[in-house]
C-alpha cells in the first residue's frame, strides 16, 4: 500500500513540460521577472570583469585576454537572455557588407598563411591568442550596441585604473615589496604591460566619464597614470604618450585636415616599412644617444634585418607566426652577416613591419583598410569621442611602431577593448524641469 502511495505521489509531482509550457503562458510576468533578474545577473558579471581589468593586469600582465573573453561571454549571455540580441543574424543587420568582408579578410588570411609558414603550429597558436581578445571585443561591441553597458562600468573601470595606476607606481618606487613578499619576479619591465594598457584606454575612459561631470576623477586619473608611464620602465609608453600629446594638440583643427593629415602619417609608416631599416639606419648618433634607454641602436639593427626579410618575400609574406622562426628560416642566409643574428629575437618590435614579414603586401592592404575606415567612423562620431578616438589610434600607432609583438593576445586585448569603449555613447542626465 506504503509502495502504490508513493508511485502515485511520483505521477502526480513528476515534471510535465506540457504543464511547464502552460505555467509561463499563464504566468508570463514571473518568467519575465526571472529572466530579467538573471539577465541583470549576468550583465553585472560580465561588465565588473571588464572593470577588474587594469588591477588583473597590474597583478598578472598576460590575463586580459582571458577576462576579456569571460566578461564578452557574461554580457552576451546576458543580452540573449533579456532578448536583446536574439540568435538570428539581427545583431548584425546594420553592419555594412564591406565591413563584414574586412573582418572576414583579417581573420581568414592569416590562417591561409599558414600553408606557407616555418612554423605552422605555433602560428596557429598565435593566431588563436590575437583572435580571442579580438572576438571577444566584437562580442562586446555588438552586445552594447543592443544595450549599452550599466554607467557604473565606466566610473568603476575609472577607479580600477586609478588603483592599478597606485599600485604600480608603488611598487616601482618602493622596490617592488609586493612581488618580494609574493617571491614573484622583480624587474621594472614586468610592469610594461600594464602600463600600456593603462595609456590606451586613458582616452577611451576620460571621454566617457566626462569632465565636466566628474572632473576630480579625470583629474586625478590623467595625474597618476601620466606619473605612472614617466617613472616606468616603458620606452614604448612614453612614446604613446607622446604621439597622444600631439594629436590632442592637434584634434582641434579643422576634422577634414586632421583626417588628411593622419591618414598620410599612418598609411605612409605602414607602406615604408620594407625600407625602414634603411631608414632608421641614417639617424644621427646624437639622436641614438640620446635614446639609448630604448635600446635604440639594438632596434636599428633588428628592424634592418626584418626590412630585408620583407624583400625577399614582397606579396605573401613568409607566413603568419614566422618571426619567431626567422633565424632558422632559408631567407636568414640571404641577410647581410652583420644584423642576420639579429632574426633570432623573435619578433622586429614593430608591428608594422611584422605584418609586411609574415602577411606580406596583402596583410599591408588589409591594414590600410582597417585604417581608412576607423577614421572614416571617427569622422561621423561627437567631438569628445572623435578626439578620444584620434588620440588612442596615435597613441597605439606609436606604441606598435617600436615595441611588443603584434600577435601577442594582451595588446590585441587592450587595442581592441580601447576601440569597443570608443562605440559606447555617453547618457547623459535628464535635465530637471
Amino acid at each position: 500500500m506504503l509502495a502504490g502511495n508513493k508511485e502515485i505521489y511520483k505521477q502526480k509531482n513528476a515534471y510535465d513540460p506540457q504543464n511547464s509550457i502552460g505555467m509561463e503562458v499563464k504566468y508570463p510576468h514571473m518568467v519575465s521577472d526571472r529572466r530579467k533578474k538573471l539577465a541583470t545577473h549576468l550583465d553585472n558579471i560580465g561588465h565588473g570583469l571588464v572593470s577588474l581589468l587594469p588591477i588583473a593586469m597590474a597583478v598578472a600582465n598576460r590575463s586580459s585576454p582571458l577576462l576579456l573573453a569571460c566578461s564578452a561571454l557574461f554580457v552576451l549571455a546576458a543580452r540573449l537572455t533579456s532578448g536583446t540580441i536574439g540568435l538570428d543574424r539581427s545583431a548584425l543587420g546594420n553592419v555594412r557588407a564591406g565591413v563584414l568582408i574586412l573582418v572576414l579578410c583579417g581573420i581568414a588570411y592569416p590562417l591561409v598563411s599558414l600553408a606557407w609558414a616555418l612554423g605552422p603550429a605555433l602560428g596557429l597558436f598565435s593566431w588563436g591568442e590575437a583572435m580571442l581578445p579580438a572576438v571577444s571585443s566584437l562580442i562586446l561591441i555588438v552586445s552594447w550596441r543592443a544595450a549599452p553597458p550599466p554607467r557604473w562600468m565606466v566610473r568603476a573601470l575609472a577607479w580600477t585604473m586609478l588603483i592599478a595606476a597606485g599600485l604600480i607606481t608603488a611598487e616601482l618606487l618602493l622596490k617592488f615589496p609586493v612581488r618580494r613578499l609574493l617571491s614573484q619576479r622583480v624587474d621594472g619591465f614586468i610592469y610594461n604591460r600594464p602600463v600600456v594598457t593603462l595609456l590606451l584606454l586613458l582616452a577611451p575612459v576620460l571621454a566617457l566619464v566626462g569632465f565636466r561631470r566628474q572632473r576630480a576623477l579625470c583629474l586625478a586619473l590623467l595625474f597618476l597614470i601620466v606619473t605612472t608611464i614617466l617613472i616606468s620602465d616603458s620606452e614604448a609608453a612614453k612614446f604613446g604618450l607622446l604621439a597622444a600629446a600631439g594629436t590632442f594638440a592637434l584634434s582641434y583643427a579643422p576634422f577634414v585636415w586632421v583626417r588628411r593629415f593622419l591618414t598620410v602619417v599612418l598609411l605612409g609608416l605602414i607602406w615604408m616599412q620594407p625600407f625602414f631599416g634603411n631608414v632608421m639606419r641614417n639617424v644621427p648618433d646624437r639622436v641614438i644617444e640620446a635614446t639609448k634607454a630604448g635600446h635604440s641602436r639594438e632596434r636599428i639593427a633588428l628592424w634592418q634585418a626584418f626590412s630585408d626579410v620583407t624583400h625577399h618575400y614582397p606579396v605573401l609574406g613568409t607566413g603568419f607566426g614566422s618571426s619567431p622562426h626567422m633565424g632558422g628560416h632559408p631567407v636568414a642566409a640571404e641577410i647581410n652577416p652583420a644584423y642576420r643574428q639579429m632574426l633570432k629575437i623573435g619578433h622586429p618590435h614593430n608591428a608594422f613591419l611584422q605584418v609586411w614579414v609574415e602577411l606580406g603586401t596583402v596583410g599591408a592592404l588589409l591594414l590600410s583598410a582597417l585604417v581608412l575606415w576607423v577614421l572614416r567612423r571617427l569622422s561621423g562620431a561627437p567631438a569628445n569621442i572623435r578626439r578620444a578616438g584620434l588620440m588612442t589610434l596615435m597613441t597605439a600607432g606609436a606604441i606598435a611602431l617600436v615595441s611588443h609583438g603584434a600577435w601577442q593576445g594582451w595588446w590585441i586585448a587592450a587595442v581592441s577593448l580601447a576601440a569597443a569603449l570608443l562605440t559606447v555613447r555617453p547618457v547623459l542626465p535628464k535635465p530637471v524641469e
